[in-house]
């Protein structure tokens, strides 16, 4: 029985945090009637979030005569979670550290560049960061490779395939680590407006100087294939292999452009396909959104949206993937 009590304290205490943080701040009865759970089951519940600091007292209700009640508000800077995610710019390895708190604001943010990415590159970045912030409860990475069972499988940076990245970085810091691929986070991030859990959407990142890649969002969730290869694109026959490929000869990029289209359009049909790159023309985007109509003959439409700036959906990604793990360790 007392163990029963203890899970159902629990239960009630995630509600509880749910309900704050929808809210922003409310009155214990208020909190009561949104819960369902009685005024003194809310008053002792309280009673322990606010010892943790995880809830503050946010001052008195307006009166209608009686004695003002008091609001709690839920604290967002209670957790932290540091994003570190990369990419190319300019034929550089240009990386994004960004600290959030539990309502997904960003407190704090530093680019910097690296001339080589190895197991310990990151290490005096985070040193530093983690050193302001020791709230922080989580580390999220998100660079072009793919994590199987804490181990790297597939990297554009070689020096971090196998165990020995997640181990590191775990064993340094002694905290959660969530890695993510770059178009997997940019292609999740794209997916935060209207209603993210019927989203189906495709992101593909040409980055140039490695093979693209391609991120795959269904009805709201990642969808990563068997060991995480779903969206490894260097493989795919097309009529001018990536390597060779010079990204200023439009009409050669134009081919592959149309093949990818297809693929996607005809097997997973998604609402939205998104091209990440720095060389569309105009002239290029409408020749590929004239294909698109052409190629689908009006049975759905896919809507063609071409990037430049991809940091706002990595970002936002990279953002949301850390804070559902946050919170899922906190419950």
């Amino acid at each position: 029985m007392g163990a029963d009590a203890k899970l159902m304290k629990e239960l009630n205490k995630r509600q509880l945090r749910r309900i704050l943080r929808q809210c922003k701040e409310a009155t214990k009865p208020e909190l009561a009637d949104r819960t369902g759970l009685s005024v003194v089951t809310i008053n002792s519940l309280l009673e322990d979030l606010l010892k943790t600091g995880e809830v503050v007292q946010s001052g008195l209700a307006p009166s209608g005569g009686g004695r003002p009640s008091t609001r709690y508000q839920y604290r967002p800077d209670y957790r932290y979670a540091v994003l570190l995610y990369g990419h190319q710019s300019e034929g550089r390895n240009l990386m994004h550290l960004a600290v959030v708190n539990l309502m997904g604001e960003c407190v704090w943010r530093k680019e910097e560049y690296f001339d080589e990415i190895l197991v310990e590159s990151f290490e005096a970045v985070l040193d530093d960061v983690i050193g302001r912030f020791p709230e922080i409860s989580l580390l999220a990475f998100g660079l072009p490779g793919e994590v199987v069972d804490d181990v790297v499988t597939i990297h554009d940076y070689q020096a971090l395939v196998g165990p020995e990245f997640m181990a590191h970085y775990k064993e340094r810091y002694h905290l959660p680590v969530v890695f993510e691929n770059d178009i997997n986070a940019m292609t999740y991030g794209a997916c935060r407006e209207g209603d993210v859990e019927k989203a189906t959407v495709a992101g593909i990142y040409l980055p140039r100087i490695y093979p693209p890649g391609a991120g795959l969002v269904i009805q709201g969730k990642i969808y990563y294939g068997t060991s995480h290869c779903a969206g490894e694109l260097a493989g795919l026959p097309v009529p001018v292999s990536w390597d060779s490929l010079d990204y200023g000869r439009e009409n050669d990029v134009l081919e592959n452009l149309k093949l990818l289209t297809a693929v996607y359009g005809f097997t997973v049909a998604p609402e939205t396909l998104i091209f990440y790159g720095d060389f569309f023309t105009g002239e290029l985007q409408e020749q590929l959104r004239a294909y698109s109509g052409r190629l689908l003959e009006g049975k759905f439409h896919m809507d063609l949206i071409f990037a430049e700036n991809l940091e706002r959906d990595y970002e936002e990604g990279m953002k949301r993937l850390a804070l559902e793990a946050l919170w899922e360790e906190m419950e």
